[in-house]
């Protein structure tokens, strides 16, 4: 973590119950990180490209009354994703 601090953040969003998996690219090779979260009205992802591009976002579960919809929505550095789903309502 020395090297990276930026990934701090994800042993936080880990310990709020969050999965992590790595995606492919269209050459198959390791894409970026997937991580999600699911509580009984939303669904919380975050897309992790590099340390400088991130997208995060809520969305409602099916329970909810238009589910799919974004909620909330996010785009950036991850330190910055991070936080901001940190920060989110019932995160």
């Amino acid at each position: 973590m020395r090297a990276y601090p930026e990934l701090a953040g994800l042993h936080d969003l880990r310990a709020a119950g969050w999965s992590f998996r790595a995606f492919a690219d269209d050459d198959g090779e390791i894409g970026g990180l997937v991580g999600w979260r699911e509580t009984a009205a939303c669904l919380d992802v975050l897309w992790i490209f590099d340390q400088h591009d991130c997208r995060a976002a809520r969305f409602l579960r099916a329970a909810a009354a238009d589910p799919g919809d974004v909620l909330w929505d996010r785009a950036g550095d991850l330190t910055t994703c991070v936080a901001a789903l940190l920060g989110l309502p019932g995160a």
